[in-house]
C-alpha cells in the first residue's frame, strides 16, 4: 500500500513540476459557495446522514452540516411517539494551497447531538411564501451532548470554477461540491 501512495505522490509532483508549491497568493482569487452531504455525529450515539453548506473567502473555509430527526417532517398524523435523534456540526479552517489543483484544510469546530421524542400527534404548519408550506411535528429534546470537533479536508480543483472537497473530522465525514464565484467564466 505504501508503494501506491508514494507512486501517486510522485506522479502528482511530476505533473505539477512547473507549478509553484504553496502559492498562498492564489487564495485571494477564491470566493466559493457549495453544498455538502455526509454523516454527522460520527462516533457518537446519535449519528445520521445530513446536508449542509460551505463558504470559502480568501482561503478561510466555514461549513455547516445538519441531520434532522427522522420523523419530524413525516406527513402522517398518528398517536405515535418516536425516539429520534439529530446532529449538527460547524467547522472553520484555512485552505493551504499545496499545488494549484490541490488544497489541504485543517479544521476545528463544534458538534452537538440531540436525542428526543417526536410526537406525531402534533401538527405545525410553517408558511413559506404564498404557495408553499411545510408541515412538521414537535421534537422534544431529552438529552443534548456537545463535542469539540477537529480534522482535515482535501479540496481538488478539476476545473477553474468548480471544487470537489472531502472532509474527515472526529465527529463527521462528508463531501461536497462548491463553485468559485470569482472565476473568469462568471464575468
Amino acid at each position: 500500500m505504501k508503494k501506491y501512495v508514494i507512486l501517486v505522490a510522485l506522479v502528482a509532483a511530476a505533473m505539477s513540476a512547473s507549478a509553484q508549491w504553496f502559492d498562498f497568493a492564489s487564495n485571494k482569487e477564491r470566493y466559493t459557495f457549495g453544498f455538502n452531504f455526509g454523516e454527522v455525529g460520527r462516533g457518537c450515539n446519535y449519528s445520521d446522514l445530513g446536508f449542509g453548506a460551505s463558504l470559502g473567502v480568501y482561503g478561510v473555509y466555514i461549513d455547516f452540516i445538519n441531520a434532522s430527526p427522522e420523523h419530524k417532517y413525516d406527513n402522517h398524523v398518528t398517536p405515535d411517539r418516536y425516539r429520534d435523534t439529530a446532529a449538527t456540526a460547524i467547522n472553520i479552517g484555512y485552505q493551504i494551497p499545496v499545488l494549484p489543483w490541490l488544497r489541504v484544510m485543517p479544521l476545528i469546530g463544534h458538534c452537538y447531538t440531540r436525542a428526543g421524542i417526536t410526537d406525531a400527534s402534533t401538527v405545525n404548519i410553517e408558511v413559506n411564501g404564498e404557495y408553499s408550506a411545510t408541515m412538521y411535528h414537535d421534537f422534544d429534546v431529552i438529552s443534548r451532548r456537545h463535542y469539540f470537533n477537529y480534522g482535515c479536508g482535501l479540496v481538488i480543483d478539476p476545473i477553474q470554477w468548480a471544487n470537489i472537497y472531502a472532509v474527515y473530522t472526529r465527529h463527521a465525514i462528508y463531501g461536497g461540491i462548491s463553485i468559485n464565484l470569482k472565476a473568469d467564466w462568471l464575468r
